[in-house]
């Protein structure tokens, strides 16, 4: 073997070993987006509810006009 012949295969092996370790990462990559969108999904289900909202803003409202009416009071 010559020498030009053993910097080709030597060249070959790592370019092979850096294109597998790249795609294991890519792959890698991929599937935690795909976890992270599902839990993404998974929390918007839970905890994300517009009627929990709505509910919340009334419940919100009904507290400022206890404390609107307590701070009339005061006044008078």
């Amino acid at each position: 073997m010559s020498e030009i012949e053993l910097t080709k295969w030597i060249l070959t092996a790592a370019l092979t070993g850096w294109v597998w370790f790249m795609k294991r990462t890519i792959d890698a990559t991929e599937q935690r987006m795909k976890d992270i969108e599902k839990k993404q999904e998974s929390f918007r289900d839970d905890y994300l509810h517009k009627n929990d909202f709505k509910d919340f803003k009334i419940e919100l409202r009904s507290m400022f006009e206890e404390i609107k009416t307590d701070i009339r009071e005061l006044k008078k």
